[in-house]
């Protein structure tokens, strides 16, 4: 982890944030670990986004025009 953190507050549904601890605990991790793979798996997805290749236009078969 960088030396220099910084904090990021969110705001979740009460419900929807005893599920996340509830599962947290069940999986040996706190919340913030959750978050911070989330938002590591996240920006991995997004920075290495599948490019497809690039279609050349079909070119004319100039015997169809003589």
């Amino acid at each position: 982890m960088p030396d220099k953190t910084t904090r990021l507050t969110i705001l979740i549904d009460a419900p929807t944030k005893q599920r996340l601890e509830s599962l947290s605990s069940d999986v040996d991790l706190t919340i913030s670990q959750v978050i911070r793979k989330l938002i590591r798996d996240h920006l991995q997805q997004h920075d290495n986004p599948i490019i497809s290749p690039v279609r050349e236009p079909a070119k004319e078969d100039s015997s169809l025009f003589s």
